[in-house]
């Protein structure tokens, strides 16, 4: 090959650097959080720095901790009250007590200190490994890491910041946020069993199939 076809032969693209915590633009503000069944996991210096791709997701499920639910948890609640409301049977009769009964089943919801379940979720948002993209957020692989945490008990996400500022768990133990995290996990599935039960009951009055949660 002659040097003038070296020349104008195409060279081939510089291949951008991954977005992940070895970027450029990334390394130096991030910091280490905590450890994990021996994996490193990391978070952003400030929560400004995170990029908007991942940072919508930090806002949807900040959402969601403040509920106490998810957004379809909230849904199932909302059709059940309408269900309620519309009446069952030939009169349309509203049932003044199953209405109560699913009120109170709400503000039980709402009035824990903190829903385990959509913390964890937004901990997998905040809180990254080395393999990460962290322009955007993997809904399966944040599963796999909750996984993972729960496989070798990690409570340290509960306890750092800026999670553990979040909820007010500064000072708390970690035996009490075992018992607590017990205790609030068995009312979650008590109320989600008990909501199911009266949404099942209403939808068979009504001929209606029941929404899952």
């Amino acid at each position: 090959m002659t040097s003038l076809s070296k020349f104008w032969k195409k060279s081939k693209p510089i291949a951008k650097p991954v977005f992940n915590l070895s970027h450029p633009d990334i390394a130096p503000v991030i910091e280490e959080a905590f450890e994990s069944g021996g994996k490193k996991y990391y978070r952003f210096k400030e929560e400004k720095l995170i990029p908007t791709g991942r940072y919508k997701y930090v806002y949807a499920h900040l959402k969601e901790v403040d509920m106490r639910m998810n957004l379809e948890t909230l849904k199932s609640y909302v059709k059940d009250f309408k269900d309620l409301l519309n009446g069952s049977g030939a009169k349309k009769t509203i049932e003044i007590g199953a209405l109560w009964k699913l009120v109170l089943n709400l503000e039980s919801r709402v009035a824990l200190a903190f829903e385990p379940a959509t913390v964890e979720r937004l901990a997998s948002v905040i809180y990254f490994d080395e393999s990460e993209d962290l322009s955007t957020w993997n809904k399966k692989y944040s599963q796999e890491k909750i996984d993972h945490w729960r496989k070798n008990e990690t409570l340290d996400f509960f306890l750092t910041k800026p999670i553990g500022e979040l909820l007010g768990l500064k000072d708390i133990s970690i035996t009490s946020l075992v018992d607590y995290i017990t205790a609030a996990t068995e009312i979650i599935q008590e109320l989600t069993l008990d909501q199911q039960t009266s949404s099942s009951a209403n939808s068979s009055e009504t001929g209606s199939q029941p929404l899952s949660s």
